[in-house]
């Protein structure tokens, strides 16, 4: 659980706190997994979707390879995700139903910020990795100036991408978002510690403005255009997701 003992006010807790992968396609996803490949070989590896939520990812991954896998918490989701894929199961990340070193390459992606303990939870992906595999993270970035889950104020659950709040002291942030975490490099970084993985790659990337371009292609499009160049200069740290590969020793 990210903060405190919430849940006990809030009867969408479970929903809110275990987050909505997505259930469709966009841009800013085929964007993301392009950035990866030019970084990470997929081809014929054994691959671990941890958070597959209704397994699209995974149908992406089996372009790839057959040799998938996946879980999620949520049974509503994994009884969809097995409608397609065999090796999907019921499980939480801070103990995971697989032997040590199992995987080529795990794929977290916007998980994190959602887990009930991110520590246990990163320390049990990389047990599962192989030596010479690849964990590789997206997770939120606290430098993007926008609160994209919603926040919690005078006991209401407020949706949408709320500016500035996460740029606020901890101690007003963690009230207004008791639900979710958000992550700056120290913070992401120390959960590493101690750990037997070398970060290979760490980055932080823009969102892909599909919604945007839904209301305004050329608007979208410039967005697009002006975010892909910031990412190539200092301008990345303020992206909405750190982008990170770890290599297992």
């Amino acid at each position: 659980m990210p903060n405190g003992n919430w849940q006990k006010k809030y009867s969408d807790f479970e929903s809110i706190k275990s987050g909505s992968p997505s259930s469709y396609w966009t841009y800013g996803l085929e964007r993301r997994l392009k950035m990866v490949r030019k970084l990470v070989i997929l081809d014929d590896k054994k691959i671990l979707d941890a958070g597959c939520g209704i397994g699209m990812f995974m149908e992406k991954f089996s372009e790839f390879s057959s040799n998938i896998y996946g879980f999620d918490p949520d049974p509503r989701k994994i009884e969809l995700a097995k409608k397609k894929f065999k090796n999907v199961t019921i499980s939480g990340a801070e103990k995971l139903p697989y032997k040590n070193n199992s995987f080529d390459i795990i794929w977290f992606h916007e998980v994190l910020e959602h887990v009930d303990n991110d520590r246990k939870s990163v320390r049990e992906l990389v047990r599962v990795l192989k030596p010479g595999g690849k964990l590789i993270i997206f997770a939120p970035n606290r430098l993007w100036p926008f609160e994209t889950h919603g926040i919690y104020i005078n006991g209401k659950y407020k949706f949408g991408n709320i500016p500035l709040v996460t740029w606020l002291p901890n101690f007003i942030f963690n009230r207004l978002t008791p639900h979710v975490r958000n992550y700056s490099n120290r913070k992401i970084k120390n959960l590493l510690q101690a750990l037997p993985i070398k970060i290979v790659h760490h980055k932080h990337v823009f969102p892909g403005f599909d919604g945007l371009q839904n209301r305004s292609k050329l608007l979208g499009n410039f967005m697009k255009g002006f975010t892909k160049v910031a990412e190539s200069t200092p301008l990345h740290y303020f992206g909405i997701s750190h982008f990170m590969i770890l290599e297992k020793l």
